[in-house]
């Protein structure tokens, strides 16, 4: 019953900075349909999340520094409420909380039968946000490089939810589910918020972009579906994971991969910070009539911190959202100019704008890129030919979307002469693509022109449909950045874009799920629900056959969910439950016990000697150190490697490491453990098997005290000595 109530008090405090965050939200919000109450929740939690860090330089990490910052955004939002009565209308507040809680416990069921905290790099995860959770400053420490810190990093995401846990007592193994669920949750609404602001107030076309952001797969879906259950082809790793490897030598997740793989990554925790400024992106968007960009400072700030966040939760998404904002910012002075014929006037304002925002974004963020030291990347280099994206694997991974926008964008072209232009583009495309071998590049030019086209365009009057257009042609640069360049990371040859491609294609889906969805009410409400007809969607058996074509592309793209959540559930056959440690007392209950013992008797980041290998990472290693966030000497190997630790010294950490537990020389034992600020010994059967372990040094009482005994005994190095 303590696992519920736990649950309850995690939910109702969400919903607390939600309704605390309203008036601010609905400030930067305020020309959207539903004054920004879609954002509310997000918002609350960043801004928490943000004051708490901040804060933490001044008192440290805890729990009266999180009440501070709580008590801080009550301030302001009962000051700007005063001042300007910002409250959404009681039909989108409801429709808001309801979609909210569809989403939260939809996945919450869901995550109770997934529950494990373990496979794949769920002990990494896991590791981080005990380690933030466990902090009184930052950069917290590395709990897989003792004496080390986070300060390769981007840990925000995981601060977001440890600064909820931390101060409402959540247990860990519990606040990871939560975590998923309430990602997922707020995700879902926020993509909800922004289909229905772009159509102003339209509750289903909210639910459409919902669903074809959060819950639609691809169409890889249906192919491993048909291979799999009508061909009865085996498949090693089961039946979601292939539709997240479509382009070879590449990952490409979108959201319902993500969730229902059920890391906690960076990338995962960072989807509601992205919708968060988007929505706020829009809202500029659409201040036609305004002289300034925002309504007035406090919104501004908001904006900024919103924008901000972005780089140290997961450092990717910043340069795209930048961007986009500086796109945004120059479709408003260009209105400002159309409106005032004040070139210099505008000027100075775009100038003026796009310096306060970069400074802005930056600025409230320095004690982070002060201590930041990322090392894992060196540079960019080109992608070669043979590695480039075919155009039937992205018509897999997008075929839906952009059959949708393309049809969308086709309807606009007004004569003979402009779908001419379209058509000599395509070909031209086509060539060049052959010619440079940059095959995407035969979609993606096309794509890129005509939502530019449509962009520009449309910016005297900027409407909602004037953003998709902005999104779409971002889309097409990304992807085709993707298939010219990448960042060069330790991950070489084949493989070697494959975090460039990994990271930005889950802004792909984003953007074009949101245009798909404002494509579908576009052509529905003017091209099928009125009396207007366009070139190439004229007829009703032209209209029928497109509607086929939907129809079959949403039923394929509709497997992947499905089925891959039932697959999912049927191979984990796990016991519902909230906590993701319940699955240890089968595979290792003395140390689900023993760790059990330190969650609830160590406090700060003492070091715990466990067992660690070269080949440890993806295994059941370093299992004390992800499960407690206490640090350990050396965790996984690889991935300390990959983010840029000295590879000798890692070798060096995991030979000690040995030594300490084989050797039966006590000064020599001393020395290492001195020398890695060494608190505790951890010895189960894991050590065990891995070490000949020499115990009778640890059963010294001069130097150690036996703190816990069962099936795993863990000593304590006396103080002093």
């Amino acid at each position: 019953m303590s696992d519920y109530l736990q649950l309850l008090l995690w939910f109702f405090l969400v919903e607390i900075l939600g309704l605390i965050a309203i008036p601010l939200a609905g400030n930067a919000g305020n020309r959207l349909a539903d004054r920004g109450i879609s954002a509310s929740k997000t918002l609350g939690i960043i801004l928490v999340a943000y004051f708490s860090w901040i804060f933490s330089y001044i008192w440290g990490f805890n729990r009266n520094t999180i009440l501070i910052s709580i008590l801080v955004l009550c301030i302001l939002s009962i000051i700007l409420y005063r001042k300007q009565r910002i409250f959404p209308k009681g039909k989108a507040l409801l429709v808001n909380e309801l979609v909210f809680f569809a989403g939260f416990f939809f996945f919450l069921l869901v995550r109770m039968h997934l529950p494990e905290i373990y496979m794949h790099e769920k002990f990494m995860d896991f590791a981080f946000l005990n380690a933030v959770i466990r902090t009184s400053s930052f950069p917290p420490a590395d709990p897989w490089f003792a004496g080390g810190f986070l300060d390769f990093y981007y840990y925000f995401g995981y601060l977001s939810v440890g600064t909820l846990g931390k101060l409402s007592a959540v247990k860990p193994t519990i606040l990871f589910n939560l975590a998923v669920a309430l990602t997922f949750a707020l995700s879902f609404n926020l993509f909800f918020g922004i289909g229905y602001n772009l159509t102003h107030g339209k509750i289903k076309y909210g639910f459409l972009t919902a669903g074809a952001g959060m819950l639609l797969g691809n169409l890889q879906g249906l192919i491993e579906f048909v291979s799999m259950y009508v061909l009865k082809v085996q498949v090693a790793r089961g039946y979601y994971w292939s539709s997240s490897r479509v382009i070879p030598f590449t990952i490409n997740e979108f959201p319902y991969f993500t969730f229902i793989h059920g890391d906690l990554h960076s990338h995962m925790l960072a989807i509601p910070f992205q919708l968060l400024v988007l929505v706020f992106l829009l809202n500029i968007y659409l201040r036609i009539s305004e002289n300034s960009i925002f309504e007035n400072s406090l919104a501004f700030m908001t904006f900024s911190i919103a924008l901000g966040f972005l780089f140290p939760s997961n450092s990717w998404d910043f340069p795209v959202y930048f961007s986009l904002a500086l796109f945004i910012i120059f479709a408003f002075y260009y209105g400002h100019y159309i409106r005032n014929k004040n070139l210099f006037g505008s000027i100075a304002g775009f100038s003026g704008a796009v310096l306060l925002v970069s400074v802005f974004s930056f600025l409230p963020y320095l004690p982070f890129y002060l201590s930041f030291n990322p090392q894992a990347a060196g540079g960019f280099d080109f992608v070669v030919p043979e590695l480039r994206t075919t155009i039937d694997k992205f018509l897999i991974l997008f075929g839906l979307f952009l059959f949708l926008i393309f049809s969308f964008l086709v309807t606009r072209l007004e004569s003979r002469r402009q779908l001419g232009v379209f058509v000599l583009s395509v070909g031209a495309s086509a060539l060049l693509s052959s010619i440079w071998s940059i095959p995407l590049l035969a979609v993606l030019f096309p794509l890129l022109a005509l939502s530019l086209f449509s962009f520009l365009k449309d910016l005297p009057e900027r409407s909602a449909a004037g953003f998709i257009f902005l999104l779409i042609a971002t889309v097409a640069f990304i992807a085709l950045i993707c298939e010219i360049i990448y960042l060069d990371d330790p991950i070489s040859g084949d493989f070697a874009r494959m975090n460039t491609v990994f990271k930005f294609y889950m802004h792909l889906w984003i953007f074009l799920a949101i245009a798909a969805s404002y494509s579908y009410y576009e052509l529905h409400f003017r091209f099928w629900g009125g009396s207007e007809n366009r070139m190439l969607l004229k007829g009703t058996y032209v209209k029928k056959a497109w509607a086929v074509v939907l129809m079959l592309l949403v039923i394929s793209c509709a497997f992947f969910p499905v089925v891959s959540t039932f697959t999912r559930i049927k191979d984990m056959n796990a016991e519902p439950t909230l906590d993701g440690m319940e699955y240890m007392k089968e595979l290792d209950r003395g140390d689900y016990n023993a760790i059990q013992w330190l969650q609830e008797n160590i406090e700060g980041s003492p070091v715990v000697l466990e067992a660690s290998k070269d080949d440890s990472s993806y295994r059941y290693t370093s299992r004390v150190s992800a499960n407690t966030g206490l640090p350990t000497v050396i965790g996984w190997a690889r991935h300390e490697r990959f983010w840029g630790r000295n590879h000798k010294e890692v070798e060096k950490r995991i030979t000690d490491v040995r030594s300490i537990y084989s050797t039966g020389n006590e000064k020599r034992t001393l020395e290492l453990m001195d020398k890695y600020n060494v608190s505790y010994v951890y010895i189960g059967k894991l050590e065990r098997q891995t070490y000949h372990v020499k115990l009778d040094k640890f059963e010294n009482e001069t130097y150690f005290e036996p703190v816990y005994r069962d099936t795993v005994t863990i000593y304590k190095l006396k103080k002093g000595v």
